[in-house]
């Protein structure tokens, strides 16, 4: 091995740093949350701006709560309550849905952790 070698898979290393940071570095933290009726945006909210809201859906009012960085389903109309199992939601792509009310919340990122949700 040479010494132009060495420096050729030095140089090959070095480049590889900032291109691995930019194709697959941890997205910037999401700033914020879409909610849909029936399909339809109804609500984009920061993340960053601690609120309740009322969402009117169809079978009555889903409450979304915006906490730190961070947005839930407070209380649903549906009978299992899914949506709140969900749980807080901050990651890009995160998502909750109140079926019987058609209501919807996701967190809007650059970079999705997965590529499709099924229950």
């Amino acid at each position: 091995m040479t010494t132009a070698d060495r420096c050729l898979i030095a140089l090959s290393f070095a480049a590889l740093v900032p291109l691995y940071v930019q194709l697959w570095g941890r997205d910037t933290q999401p700033q914020e949350a879409r909610v849909t009726v029936d399909g339809q945006e109804v609500l984009r909210v920061s993340l960053f701006e601690n609120h309740r809201y009322d969402v009117k859906g169809p079978a009555g009012v889903t409450v979304v709560e915006v906490a730190d960085g961070r947005v839930r389903c407070v209380s649903s109309p549906g009978p299992r309550h899914l949506c709140e199992r969900a749980g807080w939601l901050s990651a890009s792509g995160d998502s909750a849905v109140n079926l019987p009310n058609r209501v919807s919340i996701e967190v809007l990122g650059r970079d999705r952790r997965f590529d499709s949700v099924s229950y």
